[in-house]
């Protein structure tokens, strides 16, 4: 007997789960999808697998760091005082490929479950009710048929690659500097093996891990987007004060494991430019600042998509509570103010008082209901991961003098 597929199966007429309702709901992933997972899934490396998406982390650094190693010590480039910048002791080689790089791997394994659990709330939570769920499920195929399209391979290589075409123009060549990377000599500059193996190899693989995570950030918001078009089970009475849709921005935070993998390559980078160019903290503030502000506004952006849905359920709520208030204190206006009512009961003990605090509750839970899912704690909670690696830096780059000045004016 044949096999069928869930994709193969009509919308609407998806086996029943006991977690949401859908097997297509229960199985959603921004990962589990596309070429390269394709590809990750024939070498045994792929999610749901986590050990061998730790297997793959190992991998990269093998291919990536530890040929930049041996082909260092050949050319004895990695230690000793024969150039400025030895391989082992340039920090943003090390950080990137041993730590940044490896972290992007690993965030497979943290970040797209937790999306999935997303997924799986609107339904379970009755947001996406049995009757909405069938166009719920278009829009997670529409998702996964973006994600496994293989057009966007194609300008993610480009892109990592376009920089090693004319390598003389990376990051790697810096003017008069010799370094493990790079030969200076009277007639110019030249990269070494390692160099070349950088730019042909090392620094694509890096780009194409962090430009595959902003394709799948892109994703997250065009489904978000897609989702907040349907009619949702949203109330503005709801206690986390998003309509029921708090829960979004608790997923989003996740993404800060991203920034601060790429925050760590960064940190390198700027060590060197301290520890061997006679960079200042002062000197590259901005940069460290402007880096900070690009990552939070990146990976808070996708929250954006749900504003319309949140004022439209803002505005319904306030007007339809407010007919509900309008009716309610007339009526006890009408009994316990003006007595017009007959049969009056007893004002001790009756429960209309404390109905009438109860809406006004309600009410004001309405009003304080936010539009906007990006507030200070999920601001907050984007912006400390990519300032993490950035703190030991800032720390050992200051003289020890002005932190304990500005230790001091903070207490005083």
């Amino acid at each position: 007997m044949a096999q069928v597929s869930v994709s193969d199966l009509p919308i609407g007429k998806l086996p029943l789960t006991s977690e949401s309702g859908s097997e297509l709901v229960d199985r959603f992933s921004l990962i589990e999808g596309g070429p390269v997972y394709r590809f990750q899934k024939a070498i045994g490396m792929a999610l749901p697998d986590r050990f061998g998406v730790i297997r793959r982390a190992l991998l990269t650094t093998l291919i990536t760091w530890l040929p930049l190693l041996i082909l260092s010590l050949i050319q004895n480039r990695a230690f000793g005082d024969k150039v400025k910048i030895p391989f082992l002791y340039d920090f943003g080689a090390g950080l990137r490929f041993l730590v940044g790089l490896p972290l992007l791997v690993i965030a497979e394994a943290v970040i797209d479950p937790r999306l999935n659990r997303a997924v799986r709330h609107f339904s379970k939570s009755n947001l996406v009710a049995p009757s909405v769920l069938p166009a719920f499920e278009e829009v997670i195929r529409q998702t996964n048929r973006l994600r496994d399209h293989a057009v966007i391979v194609i300008p993610i290589l480009l892109l990592a690659f376009l920089p090693s075409i004319n390598l003389k123009q990376t990051e790697l060549l810096k003017a008069g500097i010799a370094s493990w990377h790079t030969i200076v000599s009277p007639s110019g500059e030249s990269l070494s093996w390692a160099g070349r193996w950088a730019g042909f190899v090392s620094w694509p693989l890096f780009r194409i891990l962090m430009l595959r995570w902003l394709w799948i950030t892109c994703l997250w918001g065009f489904f978000l987007r897609r989702v907040s078009k349907l009619d949702l089970g949203c109330v503005g009475t709801h206690p986390d004060t998003c309509g029921g849709l708090g829960f979004l921005a608790e997923t989003q935070l996740w993404f800060g494991f991203i920034s601060f993998a790429v925050s760590v390559g960064i940190a390198g980078t700027f060590g060197n430019s301290i520890a061997y160019e006679g960079a200042t903290v002062s000197s590259l503030k901005f940069l460290m600042i402007g880096f900070c502000v690009i990552t939070v506004l990146v990976f808070a952006l996708p929250l954006l998509v749900l504003s319309p849905k949140l004022a439209v359920t803002k505005r319904k709520s306030l007007h339809l509570y407010g007919t509900l208030a309008t009716f309610y204190v007339q009526e006890f206006d009408a009994k316990w103010i003006r007595g017009l009512l007959p049969e009056q009961e007893a004002l001790l003990g009756t429960g209309d008082i404390q109905s009438l605090a109860d809406l006004n509750n309600s009410f004001a839970v309405v009003r304080e209901m936010k539009v906007m899912l990006i507030d200070k704690k999920v601001l907050l909670g984007l912006a400390i991961p990519p300032v993490l690696p950035l703190v030991p830096l800032i720390f050992l780059a200051t003289p020890a003098d002005e932190i304990t000045k500005a230790v001091f004016k903070l207490l005083l």
